[in-house]
């Protein structure tokens, strides 16, 4: 069985929760294509050398140095709308010359075919936004209602990560919540910290730049934290460390990537939905979100964190590291054990569909 799996390339997170869904399928005999390009395809190539792909461009949204996030996005829907009916018509060639016999898409809205069976992955059910919540809530419904399977990435009582972005349901979305995802496990026995501040940097440019720049300078002014800077660079050349206080790489690989956040005291980063499930997998860790400015899913799972004393969270214009160092520990952290690894069952259901349906 020849299964292609396509995540968007809004940043690394839909790649890198494909992750322990390409495994599982590896571990079951399939053959997994990738479908991808630019950072998201080489992550994926990075975690599974030699593995099949084929080039399918993404949506590249532009985030702006000036105007919010919201705004950028609206400005380019009409380029969005375009991108899904070219991967939409692309799909179905990549089906018939691949010999592809079904489909899994993160958040690509034209990977829908009659050709195969499709699944699209989602948390967003119901978009937050600054105005249109209502209207792009029901655009994303229609676009889900043409795969045959939705499955959402969280829990779905009370212990659950996403909140209104996939609580309740919208009318008419049939969804299976199949539980956080997640490449990392969580972490066991008591490690030295090497590391005050681990700072993980992720998302489109400008504002990716924009926070580096702000957090070395804002370092620099702090000799006494020891910090690490990972800038979510994959394929970058090693960059030279900004000041002695300061490491910086351009990207880790997962073994050096858990085993830094193991050996530090705090994380930082952007508060993307991906990042949230890799922290409640991981368990323990005190987190500093920082939102890209204007992104209001972004706002919403930082401020949600906060409410249940999970995590803090600054807006990237007003972020004062000294401050939110002291701040920071007063939270929780996640409590793994909220969070079971439960996405193997559907899985493994679908799996068996498939190959009956082959069979007839």
């Amino acid at each position: 069985m020849r299964i292609l799996v396509s995540p968007l390339d809004w940043g690394l997170g839909h790649a890198t929760r494909c992750v322990p869904l390409i495994r599982h399928l590896q571990s079951k005999g399939v053959e997994v294509v990738i479908a991808a390009d630019g950072a998201p395809l080489k992550v994926l190539q990075e975690q599974f050398p030699g593995i099949e792909t084929v080039f399918l461009k993404g949506y590249n949204v532009k985030y702006s140095r000036f105007f919010s996030a919201s705004f950028k996005v609206a400005l380019q829907v009409p380029k969005i709308m375009s991108a899904i009916k070219r991967e939409h018509k692309e799909l179905e060639k990549i089906i018939k010359e691949k010999k592809i016999d079904a489909v899994i898409s993160d958040n690509r809205y034209g990977l829908y075919t009659d050709l195969v069976p499709t699944v699209f992955i989602t948390h967003q059910a119901n978009i937050q936004a600054a105005v249109g919540s209502a209207y792009f809530s029901n655009k994303v419904v229609g676009f889900v209602k043409k795969f045959n399977e939705c499955w959402i990435p969280d829990n779905e009582g009370e212990d659950n990560i996403s909140g209104n972005l996939s609580h309740p349901l919208p009318e008419g979305l049939q969804a299976k919540y199949i539980g956080p995802l997640s490449r990392f496990k969580p972490i066991e026995g008591n490690r030295e910290m090497k590391y005050d501040l681990l700072a993980l940097l992720s998302g489109p440019e400008p504002q990716r730049t924009v926070l580096e720049k702000k957090i070395i300078q804002q370092l620099k002014a702090l000799p006494y934290v020891k910090a690490l800077i990972v800038q979510g660079l994959p394929g970058n050349k090693e960059v030279q460390s900004p000041a002695e206080n300061i490491d910086m790489v351009p990207h880790l690989n997962d073994t050096s990537f858990i085993e830094k956040i193991a050996t530090s005291k705090a994380i930082l980063s952007r508060p993307g939905y991906s990042t949230l499930m890799d922290m409640a997998i991981i368990g323990g860790k005190r987190a500093l979100f920082i939102p890209t400015p204007g992104q209001t899913e972004q706002e919403y799972l930082a401020m949600r964190m906060e409410a249940w004393n999970i995590a803090v969270w600054f807006k990237q214009s007003s972020l004062n590291l000294k401050d939110a160092l002291a701040k920071v520990f007063s939270s929780s952290g996640f409590n793994n054990n909220l969070y079971p690894v439960i996405f193997e069952k559907t899985m493994d259901e679908w799996l068996i569909k498939l190959k009956a349906k082959s069979e007839k």
